[in-house]
């Protein structure tokens, strides 16, 4: 742990400080503009996560919470720190180029959060265990000194499984499980730290606990490729299968690693129409489908016939938040239930404290799901003191024709509004035992 104390806080590479500062400056700079750019630099990503969660009764699980609960004046203020970004470039003991190390996070990045994107489920997750996937390499050097773990990166110099299992057998944890530590001292939600650690498939080599772990196994193996060493096959088979995906998925994964690295590193991966077009299709806050996005997705679907079912989640409270903590507290809040909405499938904010979540499947499996989404709601409301949270989840009645659904939501919102304080109730008592406990 004395390794992790030390990567108190992690260097940057001074375009994207640059970067992010005229960004911060620019009244027209949307918060998706600003994790953009963070991203592009997973040390700075990095620091920002653990400034963020340093102190305060909220956590950010996700990059676009802890941007917004830093605001941007902190956030300028971390991109200027001169502190010898060139640490991680050539880190001793990674058994890394120079710049090897940032190049891969990119990579792995870009190609984890098209998997994610593809399989429908929560991209900023799988992009941010991309990123963070190999920040393990900088522990351990710290912790068993460089010259042993350069000898290890030497005897494995294709990296993969067949390094994390001699770094296993000669200190007895791998780059992966370092990682994931590093990542809980940051306060990286779980499936983040997860993907983190079994990004060489475990200690069997084989193991994919989580579809975020599964599109970082598969991203992995394309930056493998990419700079011509040999992926884990059998790894990548076992994701392929995890993720209902067949092989021919990879080419496009390289493809798209490729074009968006290249995009993040230069910053030029928008016009100025692409980037009003982004904007209009995103909400900035949460990070899901805006309204209208939504709304043609989830119309989309109905067209094909395909058995589903519309979930409306309400969340009351927040003016109470702004009051004790600040809007950034009150935004994080609604960002979290978004980031545990959009694990599920389609997700999109229909209003203001409104999101609209379209679920594949039956009627039962969609009730089964929305009171899953409430205890894991209440579980993250429980962990940020008694916060006077309340969440409705509220299945939408069925059945549904596309044309009909616009005016529908908008009806029913009113409806939802009037029993939100009731069906929180069981929010509220499951918040009061886990505090209590």
């Amino acid at each position: 742990m004395g390794a992790i104390d030390q990567l108190n806080a992690l260097p940057i590479l001074d375009a994207t400080g640059d970067r992010i500062s005229r960004l911060c400056e620019r009244t027209e700079t949307t918060t998706s503009d600003l994790v953009d750019a963070v991203k592009s630099d997973h040390t700075f990503a990095a620091n920002v996560l653990r400034n963020a969660n340093a102190d305060g009764p909220v956590r950010a699980r996700t990059l676009r919470q802890a941007v917004m609960l830093l605001g941007r004046r902190n956030l300028r203020r971390l991109s200027v720190e001169p502190r010898c970004y060139r640490f991680l470039d050539g880190a001793p003991g990674t058994g890394t180029v120079r710049g090897q190390l940032h190049l891969d996070a990119l990579t792995v990045a870009t190609a984890s959060a098209g998997v994610a994107d593809q399989v429908r489920i929560a991209v900023e997750a799988a992009h941010l265990s991309g990123l963070l996937h190999d920040i393990g390499k900088l522990v351990l050097p710290l912790a068993f000194g460089v010259e042993a773990t350069t000898k290890v990166a030497h005897q494995a110099p294709g990296g993969g499984g067949a390094r994390a299992a001699l770094e296993r057998e000669r200190f007895g944890a791998d780059h992966a499980q370092a990682g994931a530590l590093l990542a809980v001292r940051w306060g990286c939600a779980r499936e983040v730290v997860e993907a983190i650690a079994y990004h060489h498939g475990g200690p069997t080599g084989l193991l994919t606990p989580s579809h975020e772990a599964a599109c970082v196994q598969l991203a992995n193996g394309v930056a493998h490729v990419l700079r011509a060493t040999e992926p884990d096959h059998h790894l990548v088979e076992a994701a392929l299968r995890v993720l209902g995906l067949d092989v021919s998925v990879l080419e496009r994964l390289a493809e798209r690693a490729i074009t968006g690295a290249s995009a993040l590193r230069t910053g030029s991966s928008r016009e100025h129409t692409g980037h009003r077009e982004a904007v209009a299709l995103v909400d900035d806050l949460t990070g899901l489908a805006s309204r209208q996005d939504w709304l043609e997705g989830v119309r989309a679907e109905i067209d094909q016939r395909r058995s589903g079912t519309v979930l409306r989640v309400a969340v009351d409270g927040l003016a109470e938040v702004t009051r004790a903590h600040g809007y950034q507290a009150a935004n994080l809040i609604l960002a979290e239930v978004a980031r545990i909405v959009a694990k599920r499938g389609l997700g999109g904010r229909i209003g203001g404290v409104v999101l609209g979540l379209w679920l594949e499947g039956s009627a039962v499996d969609a009730r089964e799901t929305a009171s899953r989404i409430q205890e894991e709601i209440a579980a993250a409301i429980a962990e940020r003191s008694a916060l006077p949270i309340q969440v409705c989840v509220d299945p939408f009645p069925g059945p549904l024709r596309g044309q009909d659904l616009e005016p529908l939501l908008a009806a029913a919102g009113k409806t939802l509004t009037r029993r939100l304080q009731g069906a929180s109730a069981s929010t509220s008592a499951v918040v009061s035992e886990r505090q209590a406990a």
